[in-house]
């Protein structure tokens, strides 16, 4: 079974001059583990924290799908949603696509 996960980032954030010339000074930022989760009775797929395979997240289960064509095709389209890659797993961990 395949499913799509991000693990957490940290990235920096570099330094915004706004309009009126203050600035906020260049941060770190470290994002969520998220993964692609599914609620049984709607036909739409969320993005949410990952708690792990067999846990919960506000009444969805992480999305798994048998084949790698159905993941890599989900992958696909929520790159074009929210603009970021989601990486494929399986029981054994990340796959190279």
């Amino acid at each position: 079974m395949y499913y799509l996960r991000k693990e957490p980032e940290e990235r920096v954030i570099p330094e915004i001059i706004k309009t009126d010339d203050t600035v906020i000074p260049e941060r770190k930022f470290m994002s969520d583990d998220r993964a692609i989760y599914k609620h049984h009775d709607f036909s739409r797929f969320y993005r949410g924290t990952f708690k792990g395979i067999t846990e919960k997240h506000q009444g969805m289960k992480v999305y798994q799908c048998k084949t790698l064509k159905r993941i890599i095709e989900l992958r696909e389209s929520m790159y074009q949603y929210c603009g970021e890659y989601f990486d494929a797993y399986d029981e054994n961990g990340k796959v190279a696509i």
